[in-house]
């Protein structure tokens, strides 16, 4: 399936690395302006000067007022705002018994808070302009758990109850919302909160760019839904017998 997003804008947080700068490229190599939204200045630059479509805005998303101005900056020079992914996230190991009131709020400040500003920022924008899609990523462990990681766990609960909601709330106005649960990929925050895990038998973040570039789409015409992939296909796949 070939994307053509000509004429598109899309917005993604946590876009200077992982999933979020995966997406950057791939969106802006099929015609998409793309402004990332991220607190890492230096990386957030590098991906920037990867590509003329991409550009790059130092943003805490946990900052409701950084994100809703930056949100409307976009809207303001690009005249339009078709996409919004939502991939800023932190996930630190924090035992339950060991948690400081800070590293929770700080937790939830960026995970969930982070994509209430963000969606509540881009709607109106979407809405007007009776069009846009919006993603936001899901994991498993919200049903599962994981040991040491409550916060994030908790987060991404609050993120999928939050999606349903939200995306009944736009569905009127032509603005669809989806989640996806990309499974486990090799990210900075992977690899910061599994530091034992065996990385070269991870997915990529280049792995989950389908899915994504899919609900951005005008293919994708649900709203509400979740996406889930698990793993992929070998690199090279073994030869069957005859």
């Amino acid at each position: 399936m070939t994307f053509d997003f000509s004429g598109k804008v899309i917005a993604i947080t946590g876009g200077a690395s992982g999933i979020g700068a995966a997406t950057a490229r791939a969106a802006a190599a099929a015609g998409a302006r793309v402004v990332i939204l991220d607190i890492n200045d230096r990386l957030g630059t590098e991906v920037a000067a990867e590509h003329a479509n991409i550009s790059y805005l130092p943003v805490d998303v946990a900052d409701h007022d950084a994100t809703t101005a930056a949100i409307a900056q976009i809207a303001q020079t690009e005249g339009r705002l078709d996409g919004l992914v939502c991939c800023a996230i932190v996930q630190p190991l924090i035992p339950v018994v060991d948690m400081t009131p800070e590293e929770l709020r700080r937790v939830l400040a960026i995970n969930v808070e982070g994509v209430f500003w963000a969606c509540k920022a881009a709607a109106p924008v979407m809405m007007k302009q009776q069009s846009g899609s919006i993603i936001l990523f899901v994991s498993g462990t919200a049903e599962m758990g994981k040991p040491n990681s409550s916060p994030y766990t908790a987060s991404k609960g609050a993120v999928a109850g939050f999606a349903h909601t939200f995306a009944k709330e736009v569905q009127p106005y032509g603005v669809r919302v989806n989640m996806l649960r990309p499974g486990i990929i090799d990210t900075p925050q992977f690899r910061g909160s599994n530091p034992d895990a065996d990385y070269s038998k991870l997915d990529k973040p280049e792995d989950v760019v389908g899915p994504v570039m899919f609900l951005l789409s005008d293919f994708a015409t649900m709203t509400n839904s979740l996406v889930t992939r698990e793993g992929s296909l070998p690199r090279a796949p073994r030869e069957v017998a005859p």
